[in-house]
């Protein structure tokens, strides 16, 4: 047995400030093909981020040609269409086999169409540039609302006390790592008539929120506009009271349609392994979620180099409408593979959700960042690692534990960084209404930037991406040297 080569590697923080795209790729650390795994050279991170950044500019397209605030690979929207179409060239120029594009009808989709918002105090005016509208957010009337300002910090019971917010603009702050202490809804119960919710990352990030459930208008708000509120508030002059002005203008969309992008490599034998990604995202939506579908490319190019009598099993790729338009009708698709699931399902051995799978590892505010960088200027406070995150992880579950060994071998051969434990009972994203019915695997990540316009192909590095899809790849390998019967469970109300 050849030993492994003695190998040092460095994590170190990356100066992202003046930097290019290229700059930083070049600076990740890439984990070396491992002996015995030379089958998987032709896995290529490099490769995979070209198609990353293809569908980057499909968002960007849509941002300036039609929308310069609510923008993204949208369901429903052109950006949508465009982004299957991309991806069915994709799967032809690979040499994918059964290409087509499954429509959905969609129910009535929410659009802002516009949106500002403003803050007085005496004769000064700040713009609140990062302000977005929470998904499914009600709106405002045309001539919009004028507001008092109310400032409860981080929104628990007692920053409430002894405030009367009834009828005002209420503002709370979120802090990184907390998580939801019901601020919003506590807002909304006393009687606020809009909110908004400021979270306190460096830099003045847009950030697209999942629905709220509030019953008037709602946003979010980047870290320096979250600032600038309190420091107005505080100092306003002669204790006058600070006036928010709020417009938004909503659509109800309908008749509209999106689709699943199905693509195939024949196997030897009818039995099946899926491997499925979203292909929506708000805003440039890099690592949520064109680092899947690239992935998922990559799976697709390495098998179609391998001939069909060598492939045990008929390999299905499908790009997937998504999830982000939450509520009504969100996930057509998932829902038909599940009605479906009989026929699509009953020889299959493995379904890998392929979701943001890889991450720049960021940190906010290191303790002693100062004394660190020896006054060099980051230009922010967010500081990148010149790797990629751990991400949760999900094989199986309890009742799968071969599935498990086989996800947690190849994710060590490979330097995919993960937690220490998968997630048992349920997976996140699009897995989590089939791995009921299906043997599923999912990896996925989320940190700093995730739905905000700061989620650009530079925090997708693409050392992650190769780290991961040769994982992904040694799993199915896996999965195929074993029968049928290893994997497939009556479906049961337990995973």
């Amino acid at each position: 047995m050849r030993p492994l080569p003695f190998i040092i590697t460095a994590v170190v923080l990356l100066a992202v400030s003046g930097t290019t795209a290229g700059d930083v790729q070049d600076a990740f650390l890439q984990w070396p093909l491992p002996h015995g795994a030379e089958q998987y050279a032709d896995i290529d991170g490099r490769r995979m981020l070209e198609d990353v950044a293809a569908q980057v500019e499909i968002s960007r397209r849509y941002r300036d040609e039609v929308h310069p605030k609510f923008w993204g690979r949208i369901i429903g929207t052109s950006s949508d269409a465009a982004s299957a179409d991309w991806l069915r060239a994709r799967y032809e120029a690979i040499g994918l086999s059964g290409i087509d594009i499954q429509p959905f009808d969609l129910a009535p989709q929410w659009r802002p169409r516009t949106y500002e918002v403003t803050v007085t105090a005496g004769d000064r005016t700040v713009e609140l540039t990062s302000a977005q509208p929470v998904y499914r957010s009600v709106g405002t009337a045309p001539e919009g609302l004028e507001l008092e300002a109310a400032y409860v910090g981080l929104g628990n019971e007692a920053d409430f006390l002894g405030r009367d917010v009834a009828g005002k603009a209420v503002f709370s702050y979120s802090v990184f790592g907390l998580g939801n202490n019901g601020a919003l809804a506590r807002a909304d119960e006393k009687g606020a008539a809009a909110i908004f919710d400021s979270h306190m990352l460096p830099g003045n990030m847009r950030y697209q929120a999942y629905p709220k459930g509030t019953g008037v208008p709602t946003f979010t708000l980047g870290g320096d506009d979250g600032i600038a509120v309190q420091d107005l508030i505080a100092h306003a002059p002669g204790g006058q009271a600070v006036r928010v002005k709020v417009q938004l203008d909503i659509d109800i969309v309908q008749d509209l349609k999106t689709g699943i992008v199905w693509g195939t490599l024949p196997g030897r034998t009818d039995e099946t392994i899926y491997i499925i990604a979203h292909r929506d995202g708000w805003f440039d939506a890099a690592g949520d979620n064109a680092s899947g579908v690239a992935s998922m490319l990559g799976l697709a190019a390495h098998y179609a180099k391998i001939p069909q009598a060598e492939r045990r099993r008929t390999l299905v790729f499908l790009g997937i409408d998504g999830h982000h338009n939450s509520g009504e009708g969100m996930g057509i698709g998932r829902q038909w593979l599940l009605d479906n699931r009989a026929d699509l399902f009953g020889k299959t051995a493995l379904m890998i959700n392929v979701e943001h799978p890889s991450t720049v590892l960021t940190v906010a505010r290191p303790r002693y960042a100062t004394r660190l960088t020896r006054g060099f200027d980051y230009g922010e406070d967010i500081y990148w690692v010149n790797t990629y995150t751990g991400q949760q992880w999900y094989a199986g579950g309890v009742r799968r534990p071969e599935l498990r060994e086989i996800a947690a071998k190849a994710f060590r051969e490979f330097g995919v960084s993960t937690y220490l434990e998968p997630l048992a009972a349920a997976p996140a994203g699009d897995l989590s209404r089939l791995f009921r019915v299906v043997p599923g695997l999912a990896t996925s990540d989320f940190n700093h930037y995730f739905h905000s316009d700061r989620e650009t192909p530079e925090t997708v590095p693409w050392t992650g991406l190769e780290a991961t899809t040769r994982a992904y790849a040694r799993i199915i390998d896996a999965v195929n040297e074993r029968e049928l019967s290893v994997f497939q469970r009556p479906e049961e109300a337990t995973p």
